[in-house]
This record gives C-alpha cells, structure tokens and sequence, in this order.
C-alpha cells in the first residue's frame, strides 16, 4: 500500500508560518523534496514537526486547509504555507484518525546520499537488535499500533500481559 500521509513542516527563516500539506511518499522524503526543490525555498532547510499515516489524506488535507484558513493566516490561497503555532496544528492532527508518523531508521538511512536501499541490514535477532527493558512501538497495517517492553531474558516483547517471541 502507499504511504500516505498529512505533514507539518516548520523553517525557522519563517517564525510562525508552518507548511501544512499531504503526501505519498514518506514525510523524509516530501521533506527532502522541499529542501532541493528549484523554485522558491528559504535560505535555511525545513524542518518535520510532525506527521500522521492517514487513509483519504486528500480529504483531510481539504478539511484541515479549510480550518486552518477560517482561523488562521493563510498566507496564499493557492499555497499550504499558515501563520499559525505548531501546537494549533497538532491538536487539529490529534482529532484525525491516523498513526503519528515516528522516523524510521532505515528510511533515514536511505536518504542519506552515500547509502543505498540494497545496502540497508534489516535486524531480526531481536537479542541484537534491543536492550532489556527497551520500549517498543509496533505497527500493525494502519490503525493499530502498541508500545511493548523488550524482555532480554526470554528474548521477546511483553505487550498487554501478552509474550511475543517474533513480530512478525
């Protein structure tokens, strides 16, 4: 399935005016999109202040520009940029059903030039890959996600008084 998500960019060339936009790539990569772009961008780079995994993001994205403009500064109208705070923004996100977006690793990786995805080493000894009492945040498809305790002594993920030995 696509990724598909909303996004909440900041740069702070731009105190107090945050772009707030869709996307069906991943949130890094819509990031690295806007900071190479060819036309207009700011002297200094975006930043992500947040993002959220969403089914319809078209819509929601409609729906959030509508508010925004109502109660908000909408700089153009044909452009996603509002002079709003972040904290306004993220209560708006909170009310959408979604998964918060959390940077993932190996998509950070990715994007570095000097990587390729082939290169990339998934782990799946989980002996190796987490410390004991480590907290873990899974994703199941779109809507489910738990935060379960890695338990060194029996190798696997504590979660709901339920024991996970794989995550598969």
């Amino acid at each position: 399935m696509t990724d598909l998500y909303l996004y909440c960019f900041s740069n702070e060339s731009m105190h107090g005016i945050l772009k707030v936009g869709m996307t069906e790539r991943t949130p890094v990569i819509r990031l690295n999109e806007a900071n190479s772009s060819d036309t207009w961008r700011p002297p200094t780079p975006y930043k992500i202040e947040f993002a959220k995994k969403v089914l319809n993001p078209k819509q929601k994205e409609t729906t959030l520009h509508i508010l925004l403009s109502q109660y908000t500064k909408r700089i153009n109208p044909k452009r996603e940029f509002f002079r709003v705070s972040t904290e306004e923004v993220k209560t708006l996100f909170d009310l959408i059903d979604g998964n918060l977006w959390v940077k993932d690793y190996e998509e950070e990786e990715y994007n570095k030039s000097t990587i390729s995805k082939s290169s990339i080493v998934k782990c799946r000894d989980m002996n190796k890959c987490f410390t004991n009492g480590q907290r873990i945040l899974h994703t199941i498809g779109i809507n489910k996600t738990w935060i379960g305790i890695y338990d060194s002594s029996k190798n696997g993920i504590m979660y709901d008084t339920k024991f996970y030995k794989s995550l598969s």
